[in-house]
Order: C-alpha cells, then sequence, then structure tokens
C-alpha cells in the first residue's frame, strides 16, 4: 500500500470516527430537556443577550442557583443572597465564556431573551420546547468536535499513531465524553480546553517555540474563563512539566511572557466581577466531616482511572530502572515513552489534588471531578493500549488499539447503550403539563410563583415566566403576602401502571373496561401516591382521592412499593455526595431542603418547617397529570387573617 493510499485512509477513517462522536451528541442532546443546571447556563445567557453581560437578575427578580449562605436581611421578601453572583451583581461562581457561547447560539438562531409579560401565563408554546433545547446545547457539541480532534493529535504526538486513534475513539464513544458534550454548560468547553492546553503545553516541552509559549498561554486563560479550578490545575501540570524543557533556548524571557500573558488576561476579570471577595468565606470541601471518606468511595468505585494512573507510574518506573535489561521488543514499546507515562501520571494527579483542595463543597460532585481527570486518564488507557498492541503486532497497533480502547468501554459499561426514544414528545411530557396548567389557571396578575428548587430554572427557561424559588424566601413574607401564591413542586415517583395490564385486572374480574377508561384509572392511580402525601398538609386535593375498586387495589399498593423502592435508590444514590453526608435522602424535597440548606440549619427548615409549611394549609393541591409535580394554590389572605 502506497503512502498516499495510507493517508487517504487514515482521513476517511479521521472523519468517520468524528461523524460518529458527532451523532451520538447529537442524539443525546435532543433526547431529553434541559435539566437544571443547563436551564440556569441558558438563563444566564439571556441576561447576555438583554445586557451585555452575564447578570444576577432575570425577569424583574434574582436568579437562584445555588446553596442558601449569605443572609440578605434588608430585603422584605428574600432572606438570602446567592452565592453565585458578587457584590457588583454579576456571575463569579462560574466562567464566563460558555455562557457567552450559548448567547452567541441564541443570537444566531433567532432566540431572543424573555421579558416581562403584563399577564403570568406562558410566553412559549410547547411546540418550541425541542428547539429551545436544541439551541443552547449546539455550542457543546462544536466543542465536542475540536476536542476529539485535540485527542488525537495530543495522543498521536505524546505516544504515536496508534495512541492517537485509540485517544480519538475513547474521546468519540465513551458514555460520559457524549454526555459531557451534548449539554448545555461548561462540561465540553473544559475537556476541549484541557485538551488544548495539555498540547500546548506538551508542544513546550518537547519544542519549546515562542508559539509554543503563545498558544498555551491563550489556552489558559481560555481555560481560566471556562473552569476556573481546572486552570489552577493545569498551570500546576506546567509547573511540575518545568525539568522537561529547562534546557530551550531564552526560556526564562519565554516563561515569563506566558505568565505575563495569563496574568493579563485573568486579573482584570477577577478585580473586576469582584471575585475574590464573592469566594471569601465559602465553605470548602476539605473542610466538611466526611470528606476523606467521599474520596476514598471515588476511588474505589472508579477503578479504572486509579488502574490507568498506576499503571501510568509503573511503565515509566519499570522502564526507568530495568530498560536496558527488557527486551527489545518491549523496551521499545513501552521504553521510548517513559517520561510520557510519567507526565500523564503526574498531570491525572494534580488534576485530582487541585479539584479535592479547591473545589467548594457545594459543587464537590464526583461526575465534576471525572470532568477535569478525563484527558490524562484518556491519553494514559490510549498509549497502555498502544503499546501492548505494538508488543502484539507492530503493523497493526494502529487497528488493535482503537478495538482494545472498545473492548475496554464495553467491558467497563462506559459505551453508549440506551435505545433511542420512541418519541422525543414524551421526553418533554412533565414540561408540557406544567405549561399547559399555567396556560389555563388564568393567573391574577399579583400572583407570587414560586417552584422548588432547582426546577424553578427550568420551568422559568421553557415558559418564559418569572418563576421563583421557594428556598430563599423568608417564611414571614410567604404567611403574610395579600396577594394569592402558586407553588410547584417537583416530586419522585415510580412510573405509571400500564393501560394493558389494568385492563387485564378488570377483564379477570369480570369488569369491560375500554382502553379510555383503563387510561382515566392509570392516571387516578399514578396520582394518588401524591395526593395521600400531602392531603393532611393541605385544605384540599384535586383530584379528589376516590375509592378505588378492589380488584386495583394490588396494583395501588404496587404503585406504593415501587415508589419507595425509587426512592431507596435515590437515597443510596445521594448519600454518596458529601453535600448529604449525615442525612436520610427520600424525596425530592428531602433533597433540596438538605442541600440548599446545608450551611444554615436544614433541620430548622426541613419538613414541618419548610417555609412555605403555614401558607399551603389553606391551599388546593393539584396533581398534575402525568408531570411528576404538585401544584399548591394557595388563595389570597383576606383581611384579619
Amino acid at each position: 500500500m502506497s503512502i498516499g493510499q495510507r493517508k487517504a485512509i487514515g482521513w476517511a477513517a479521521l472523519l468517520v470516527l468524528l461523524a460518529v462522536g458527532t451523532s451520538l451528541r447529537v442524539w443525546s442532546a435532543g433526547a431529553t430537556p434541559l435539566w437544571e443546571d443547563e436551564a440556569e447556563s441558558s438563563i444566564n445567557a439571556q441576561t447576555i443577550l438583554d445586557q451585555g453581560i452575564p447578570t444576577d437578575h432575570f425577569l424583574g427578580q434574582p436568579i437562584y442557583e445555588n446553596v442558601m449562605f449569605r443572609s440578605w436581611p434588608e430585603h422584605e421578601e428574600y432572606e438570602f443572597k446567592d452565592l453565585s453572583y458578587s457584590g457588583r451583581g454579576v456571575v463569579a461562581y462560574h466562567g464566563w465564556l460558555p455562557l457567552y457561547s450559548i448567547a452567541g447560539s441564541m443570537a444566531l438562531f433567532g432566540q431572543e431573551p424573555d421579558g416581562l409579560m403584563g399577564s403570568l401565563t406562558p410566553q412559549h408554546s410547547p411546540d418550541t420546547l425541542i428547539r429551545r433545547t436544541a439551541v443552547p446545547r449546539v455550542p457543546a457539541v462544536l466543542f465536542a468536535v475540536v476536542f476529539m480532534v485535540l485527542m488525537y493529535l495530543l495522543g498521536r504526538s505524546m505516544g504515536g499513531p496508534a495512541a492517537g486513534w485509540a485517544a480519538l475513539v475513547y474521546a468519540a464513544v465513551a458514555k460520559k465524553n457524549v454526555y459531557y458534550g451534548s449539554q448545555a454548560r461548561y462540561y465540553s468547553l473544559t475537556l476541549m480546553l484541557i485538551a488544548g492546553s495539555g498540547w500546548a503545553l506538551w508542544g513546550i516541552a518537547r519544542r519549546g517555540r515562542w508559539r509554543d509559549y503563545i498558544a498555551g498561554a491563550l489556552m489558559l486563560v481560555l481555560l481560566f474563563h471556562t473552569h476556573i479550578t481546572s486552570c489552577l490545575g493545569m498551570c500546576l501540570v506546567g509547573a511540575v512539566s518545568l525539568p522537561w524543557h529547562r534546557g530551550h533556548g531564552r526560556v526564562w524571557l519565554k516563561r515569563g511572557v506566558l505568565f505575563l500573558i495569563v496574568l493579563a488576561g485573568t486579573l482584570p476579570w477577577v478585580w473586576w466581577t469582584g471575585f475574590l471577595d464573592n469566594t471569601r468565606g465559602i465553605p470548602a470541601a476539605w473542610r466538611m466531616q466526611g470528606f476523606w471518606a467521599v474520596v476514598y468511595e471515588y476511588l474505589t468505585q472508579r477503578p479504572v482511572e486509579l488502574v490507568l494512573f498506576f499503571l501510568g507510574v509503573a511503565a515509566a518506573s519499570l522502564a526507568s530502572w530495568f530498560g536496558g535489561r527488557m527486551p527489545r521488543r518491549v523496551a521499545e514499546a513501552f521504553g521510548a515513552r517513559r517520561g510520557v507515562y510519567l507526565l500523564a501520571s503526574v498531570w491525572a494527579g494534580v488534576m485530582f489534588v487541585t479539584f479535592a483542595g479547591c473545589m467548594p463543597a457545594a459543587s464537590f460532585f464526583t461526575t465534576r471531578l471525572s470532568l477535569m481527570i478525563a484527558v490524562p486518564c484518556m491519553l494514559l488507557a490510549a498509549m497502555i493500549l498502544s503499546s501492548t498492541a505494538y508488543l502484539v503486532s507492530r503493523r497493526w497497533a494502529v487497528v488493535l488499539a482503537p478495538l482494545a480502547v472498545l473492548v475496554l468501554l464495553a467491558l467497563t459499561g462506559r459505551l453508549l447503550t440506551e435505545r433511542a426514544p420512541a418519541g422525543l414528545a414524551d421526553r418533554f411530557e412533565a414540561i408540557r403539563t406544567v405549561m399547559g396548567y399555567l396556560q389555563d389557571a388564568g393567573l391574577p396578575d399579583d400572583t407570587r410563583l414560586y417552584a422548588t428548587p432547582n426546577g424553578h430554572l427550568v420551568m422559568t427557561y421553557y415558559t418564559g415566566l418569572p418563576i421563583q424559588s421557594v428556598a430563599p424566601i423568608r417564611k414571614t413574607f410567604l404567611d403574610s403576602y395579600p396577594g394569592p401564591v402558586v407553588i410547584i413542586r417537583k416530586a419522585r415517583y415510580a412510573p405509571p401502571p400500564d393501560i394493558v395490564e389494568v385492563q387485564a385486572l378488570a377483564r379477570d374480574a369480570g369488569v369491560a373496561m375500554d382502553e379510555a377508561l383503563a387510561g382515566d384509572w392509570v392516571e387516578r392511580i399514578y396520582g394518588r401516591v401524591q395526593r395521600e402525601e400531602v392531603v393532611g398538609d393541605v385544605a384540599s386535593v384535586s383530584p379528589a382521592i376516590e375509592r378505588v375498586p378492589d380488584y386495583l387495589v394490588p396494583m395501588v399498593e404496587r404503585q406504593k412499593r415501587e415508589t419507595k423502592m425509587m426512592r431507596d435508590m435515590l437515597s443510596w444514590h445521594v448519600s454518596s455526595a458529601l453535600m448529604f453526608r449525615g442525612y436520610t435522602i427520600r424525596t425530592s424535597p428531602n433533597w433540596w431542603q438538605t442541600y440548599q440548606y446545608r450551611f444554615v440549619g436544614p433541620d430548622a427548615r426541613s419538613g414541618d418547617n419548610v417555609n412555605y409549611a403555614d401558607r399551603v394549609r389553606s391551599a388546593v393541591a393539584v396533581a398534575l397529570p402525568r408531570g411528576r409535580c404538585m401544584v399548591y394554590h394557595c388563595p389570597p389572605i383576606g383581611p384579619g387573617e
């Protein structure tokens, strides 16, 4: 095969893998509606379109997206400020670059920022849901394409052609990478810039040209404005790699220029936004009880990353100590890359330590740790598997290494295996139900609209209505506000029964039941758990709790058992997070009350002590059909009440 033919096959393989990776992300981006954090970023992007910078107000009210921590004694309605925003009224907790990319996508596709309307009816119809979901996610997919290319280049330059192909396959099809590359968040851009920074730092270590230093500086500046903790980690990685480029000409001048560019690209933002004042006093994760237990559990529950780290260190150490006594083939496969193995392992270790030492408690979730160490771990996997493939067959290593990556991902459950949804509309059913209720409710203009966090962000984004989080609201304000109050409470319940099974139970009992009546009973049984849970807390529930025929009672009991099982599983999953250590999480209210009030006494603000408990005693609690939401419709307070 000629060189030209090999190049043509290489380009074709590259384009096919990029197309596969992009298709997976496009499918993932359209499979589900925006979740809470994505809605937050999309709302921040709308403030950019409206005011030029990401500010702390939207639709005339403060934006709440984080834990309650800072008191607001001078405000009548709000008891707390949100720590995501500085005293200057701008975003300071998150990087701005992803927000501007989402705003740019909105502008490109003609999506204008929402404004206050004269009535409390949704500004957007259910027909816009898919479009309003896809537009904010477009930048993530584009960043993911660049990320895949960078991983190929990084793997190839550090580990050879086989490592480049292996790294590209890992980046393209791994389940977590697909998820990161299809979310309207900072994830995809962070991965891209970590890979870009690593490539630039490797260029500095290997060649030390002016262009390498300038590229490294620009990558670090962009990474700072995307994910500050990752930027700090990459700066530390750059410091650790200094011995690799000490022999370069004019090295201190180049380092000085890099340092000055990074300072010039970051310090003005730090000063102008009030970032340092804003971060002062925010609880650090490493100070919390249970921190080391969470770190240990992460390492034991994700053995692949741990094994890759130690394999990289072992390969570098053995090649250095025993390289002269190894068989020639083994020395060629592993010994020639011993410095690269060591550098990639140190890279992963530094990012891990940076996350553990610098991440605020409110953001200390292991999925975000996985984001920071993803690139060096993928690189280690690609290099180890490519070196192993080289031992098997030098000629076919470029084919065997990517196949080995697929086997590794399959064996560790990291391939995307979920089937495509039958219809996108089904995934948006809960949001459509809320929109339909608000459209038909005919709420007076003086109604206060609240929702449990952080579902209020999703509802605000999709409806265009000022739906505020109920968490920061003063209890005294809720108890005394004279106008109507509507509180939308998210809930977690087991999936509804099957219509066919309802008809079968009726048929066995000798009752004729058509599909329409069976569907009605499915709705009643599904919503019954919701209504029974709140019946003692409110004035009435709607629909009223009806008598269930004897032949359907077993299905009601099964629905309760399945709901309990689902919540037990949620409790087990959530309890591994640092913020929930020491607390039992069984329901959605348990989740948000513990998280939001973690540093201001959750026990005194949860359950029967939640701020809206007294106001909803006069409410009609409406269980929305198949919407997994309960709406507390609280009437106005009359004179003397």
